[in-house]
């Protein structure tokens, strides 16, 4: 096993099995809740791939978008029932998400934590799929997607998205559409199940007062041999224009207030440490502009433009990046105005020394803080093991970001040249 200390004093143990299966134990001695998470790196862009040394042929294999999410409602379903009744008889409960980039599965439990894991790892390994079953799913995953049309955040978010990009998947909904979803058969989900959920796509964490010794070899003797296609997978993308689709997008919804959405399209630059580092940069830059600590959050609030919704966040990947600003507001347009004003402030040399400080000093709290909660570190430590980001290094980079690199950032990276601005404002009642 190898360890890794966290900045709190706790250690790490990862071993890799030699099925290719990546483990993490956190042992939390004296908690009585234990939270298991077993994750494939797979999600809703890699809807065109390859398989290379199985045998197959090379030509790129296609799937409907959405199938990511269709496997993972499809996996709790078994010949009799679903296996959420198996965990309730021990206390636990389950659930999973599909993101982007990573389909996880996940128990929660005070007690028989090692029945809810042997579990866990047996019903993702055990799909049951007919076409009846298939059909049946098609019919709920539709009603899911238009209930999120309806949604004024999912909405105004992924109107953002089909504008800031041309190609690529990310302005797709991780659920798909009404169209795709239908398409989806028997054998997509197969295809693209033995591909994607083969053991060294996959990684395992367990956090909770555990052995990590004896949780180890729970899962080495319980994990189900893999029978299925192996080989190394090539993810597919179509070549994404530089620019946005759309500089401006507007909807109406039945809301009683407009939401407002900035984006900003990155180029994709950073991978393993430099795009922890970006993170880490970005993080400093929007709380510059969207922290509830910074000037610009107290005028916008003063002037009556922005709620408690007012957020911002950068999203990166080695595939794609944006940075995203809003909130409700009685007035999009002169929010708007006002964000403009102050990202050119800012990118105009308005980036202090000592705002730098201040933010790392939040940013440093919050990280050692994240390890009081089993969920996000066992999440964290999965998604940052497959985009080969070292968590371990976080505080190390923190500390070396300078007022600069921020400063530098805001310029390059907030550029209105390679920006949509989203907005949904409430139904016209013309009558």
């Amino acid at each position: 096993m190898e360890t890794i200390k966290t900045p709190t004093g706790d250690t790490i143990y990862s071993k890799t099995l030699s099925n290719g299966l990546t483990c993490f134990v956190l042992p939390k001695p004296k908690f009585l809740r234990t939270y298991g998470v077993l994750s494939a790196r797979y999600g809703s862009l890699d809807s065109r791939f390859r398989l290379k040394g199985s045998g197959q042929a090379d030509a790129p294999i296609g799937v409907p978008a959405g199938i990511a999410h269709f496997l993972e409602h499809k996996l709790f379903e078994e010949e009799e029932g679903n296996v959420f009744g198996r965990f309730a008889e021990w206390g636990a409960s389950v659930n999973a998400f599909t993101s982007y980039n990573q389909t996880s599965y996940l128990f929660t439990t005070t007690e028989n934590w090692k029945g809810c894991l042997t579990l866990l790892m047996e019903f993702v390994n055990r799909p049951f799929l007919t076409k009846e079953n298939v059909e049946k799913e098609k019919g709920i995953i539709v009603q899911e997607l238009q209930m999120y049309a309806d949604h004024p955040d999912h909405r105004i978010h992924t109107l953002l998205l089909e504008n800031l990009y041309h190609e690529h998947p990310v302005r797709l909904d991780i659920g798909g559409t009404v169209e795709s979803v239908q398409s989806i058969t028997v054998e997509d989900l197969f295809r693209c199940y033995n591909t994607f959920y083969q053991p060294n796509n996959l990684a395992l964490a367990v956090v909770g007062d555990v052995d990590p010794k004896e949780t180890l070899q729970i899962i080495e003797a319980n994990y189900p041999a893999w029978t299925k296609e192996q080989g190394a997978i090539e993810r597919l993308y179509p070549e994404e224009p530089r620019g946005v689709k759309s500089d401006w997008v507007e909807e109406q919804l039945h809301i009683s207030q407009p939401r407002y959405l900035l984006g900003f399209k990155h180029e994709p630059l950073w991978q393993g440490e430099d795009l922890l580092r970006q993170q880490v940069i970005m993080s400093i830059a929007l709380r510059l502009i969207a922290g509830r600590s910074s000037i610009s959050y107290g005028n916008l609030y003063e002037a009556d433009l922005i709620n408690d919704s007012f957020g911002a966040s950068f999203n990166g990947d080695p595939q794609y990046a944006y940075s995203v600003i809003g909130s409700e507001t009685r007035d999009p347009d002169a929010l708007h105005a006002q964000l403009r004003t102050i990202i050119d402030g800012l990118k105009a040399g308005g980036v202090s020394a000592s705002d730098v400080e201040r933010l790392k000093r939040q940013l440093h709290g919050a990280h050692l803080a994240s390890y009081d909660s089993f969920e996000y570190t066992a999440n964290r430590l999965i998604s940052y093991y497959f985009r080969e980001m070292p968590l371990h290094k976080y505080l190390d980079l923190l500390q070396s970001v300078t007022t600069e690199e921020v400063q530098e950032a805001l310029v390059r990276q907030l550029d209105w040249d390679h920006a949509t601005i989203s907005i949904i404002r409430p139904v016209i009642n013309n009558d």
